[in-house]
Formats: C-alpha cells, sequence, structure tokens
C-alpha cells in the first residue's frame, strides 16, 4: 500500500473515532429525522407544524435520502424525551459530521454552530460537532425538539455520519474538583459571528471540551492558550493527585501555579508501547507535584495547545483532579482502547 495513502487513512481513522468514544449515551438519534430545503427562522421554534416535511435516515448525506443535486440551506427536525444524571450542568448533542456548516437549536435556544453559512461560506465538513446542552432549557417531563439549519456549498449536503445522540461523561463524575465547563481562552481570530448568538457562548472564554471549531473558531490552526483559575477545597489532599486535562489535539504543555507539569511529548514517551498514532489519541493524565496545589485558596492552570491542521483543542473529557488510585484504571483503560482500536484498523486493513 502507498505510504502515503496509508498515512492518510490512519489519520482519518483516528479523528473519525476517538472523539466521545468514552460519552455514554442518553438518547440515541440515530434514525428518521423530519427534513425539508430551504430556509425560515420559525423552523427552530418547537411550536412550528412540521407534519408536511420528508422523512430522512440520518446519518446520510441529503443526496442518499434522494435529493440529488441539491446544495443550499435546508433543515432537519426531530422530537426527544430525556432523564439526565442528576449531578450534570451539562449533557452533550453529538451531531456527527455536517457538510458544510450548521446551526443547531434546542427547543428554540442556538446550543451550537460550526462554520459559516453562505453565501461567502465556510466548510467544517470535518469536524465533528458536539454541543453542550444546559440541563435548564431541557424540558424533564415531556418533549424537546432540535432544529438543525445546514448550508451546503457544493457536492454531498447535510449530517453524514459519526455519532448521533445525547451523551455525558461518566469519567467525568469521578474528579475530585470538576475542571469542564469554561476556560479563558487566547488566539490569534475570534469566534465567528453566529456563534456569539450561541447560549453557551461567553466572550473571551470557551467551553471545554470541544474542538475549538465547534466552538466558532473556524479553520484555527496554530497555537492557542487556555487558562482557568480555581479553588481547591480545603479538606482534600494535595498529595498524589492528578490532572486529567482530557485528549488534545495536536500538542500540549500544562502549567499549574507557573510550574510546568507536563506535556504530550513527555506522556508519549512515558506510553510509548501504546501509542499507536498520532498524540490526539492520549488521554492527557499528569501528576501534580505534592504540596503544589494551594489548599483552600487560589490556583491556576494554563495549557498551550498547538494544532498542526484539522480539528483542535482539548476536545474530549474527562477535565478536572482526582486522587492517583481513582485516576489508575481511568488511564489504564483509555490506554487499552487505543491499543484495541489500533489493532482493529490493521485488521480491517491488512487481514
Amino acid at each position: 500500500m502507498n505510504k502515503i495513502l496509508l498515512l492518510v487513512i490512519i489519520t482519518a481513522f483516528s479523528a473519525g473515532n476517538v472523539h466521545a468514544k468514552d460519552l455514554e449515551s442518553l438518547v440515541n438519534l440515530k434514525g428518521y429525522w423530519k427534513f425539508t430545503i430551504g430556509d425560515d427562522p420559525d423552523w427552530a421554534s418547537p411550536d412550528y407544524n412540521d407534519s408536511k416535511w420528508t422523512k430522512v435516515f440520518v446519518p446520510q448525506s441529503w443526496e442518499q435520502n434522494g435529493f440529488q443535486n441539491y446544495n443550499g440551506y435546508a433543515w432537519y427536525r426531530r422530537t426527544f424525551t430525556i432523564t439526565s444524571p442528576k449531578s450534570a450542568q451539562y449533557v452533550y448533542l453529538n451531531m456527527g459530521y455536517i457538510d458544510d456548516a450548521d446551526q443547531v437549536y434546542v427547543n428554540g435556544k442556538l446550543v451550537g454552530a460550526s462554520g459559516k453559512m453562505g453565501p461567502k461560506s465556510e466548510t467544517a465538513f470535518g469536524i465533528p460537532r458536539m454541543y453542550p446542552i444546559p440541563k435548564s432549557i431541557l424540558n424533564k417531563e415531556g418533549a424537546n425538539l432540535i432544529a438543525v439549519r445546514v448550508y451546503d456549498d457544493y457536492n454531498d449536503g447535510g449530517i453524514t455520519g459519526g455519532e448521533i445522540n445525547i451523551s455525558f461523561d461518566s469519567d467525568q463524575f469521578k474528579m475530585n474538583v470538576d475542571l469542564s465547563g469554561y476556560w479563558d481562552f487566547e488566539t490569534s481570530i475570534e469566534a465567528d459571528e453566529s456563534n456569539r448568538k450561541v447560549i453557551t457562548y461567553r466572550e473571551g472564554k470557551i467551553f471545554v471540551p470541544g474542538f475549538w471549531e465547534a466552538r466558532g473558531y473556524n479553520q484555527l490552526d496554530g497555537r492557542a492558550v487556555y487558562t482557568k483559575s480555581f479553588t481547591y477545597p480545603a479538606n482534600l489532599s494535595t498529595r498524589d493527585q492528578v490532572l486529567f486535562a482530557g485528549r488534545i489535539d495536536d500538542v500540549d504543555e500544562v502549567y499549574l501555579n507557573g510550574e510546568k507539569i507536563g506535556s504530550s511529548s513527555q506522556l508519549r514517551r512515558k506510553h510509548r508501547r501504546f501509542s499507536y498514532s498520532s498524540d490526539h489519541l492520549l488521554l492527557r493524565a499528569y501528576d501534580i507535584p505534592d504540596n503544589l496545589l494551594n489548599k483552600g485558596g487560589e490556583n491556576t492552570i494554563e495549557i498551550m495547545v498547538r494544532d498542526h491542521t484539522g480539528p483542535g483543542g482539548i476536545y474530549d473529557g474527562p477535565i478536572g483532579i482526582t486522587d492517583r488510585e481513582t485516576a489508575s484504571p481511568i488511564i489504564d483503560k483509555s490506554l487499552k482502547d487505543n491499543k484495541n482500536s489500533f489493532q482493529k484498523f490493521l485488521d480491517y486493513w491488512f487481514d
């Protein structure tokens, strides 16, 4: 097999399979959705009557559903019911891969946007969509509505593949200090204008975890800095603690209270026998030097990320601090999953 082709296949395999693999599904959204071509802001409303819309299967391009040679705007709608974990402030809506740009509404509220709509569009077709949904906007007693506005510039369009569900990260609940949520964010570009209307958007901050392209930073390659200040509980030990910084695309350096505690290159050397593909597969779990944490006071984490190409950022959890005893099985499972995933890849292509 051509080496360049093999490299492309490995990259595509990795990017398409690591995202959200550790999330536990609450609602399976694969199947038939209501669909129509055209564009009308009223279609985001839960009160709109979509009974005359066509049913299409998701995930598949709309060409595969019979809308051949159509480029432009289209909408999808689907209702769901949910019982979410009591301790979770957010659940995650995974909308897979959308070609080219999208805006996603839940119960009429804009919860996520990727790419840029036409006529001067910017594609985000290779970015897995994972949008946080605040539990406060969900109807716990009955039906909820998802409405997806899509713009396709050319070739296949629509919700084309990937995980389509609502999920949560059970490992996040094992963190003694939960650091998921909003982080300060510095980079060379500003968030796209449409993303500033997303209900979880905050100026100068980014919601973690999630690819930064799925937070409005379209086609951002290069360097960005995440910063988070937090109070470490006075009743917790500062010995034998581990910082989880999730999975990061591509490389990182991590500082706690001004001291470097790790980097992706150090992790790769440490777990070399399990690291079969790109750095973005590695779960970042960094040992915190004893007594570096300011017990009962303010602490600051700084994560410097550099993305080479494609999706970037702290894209998957868990994000937080826990003791080493709790951390060890999470780390071991991640390493084994990486090895098993790569072996399945080899079996598929070379058997």
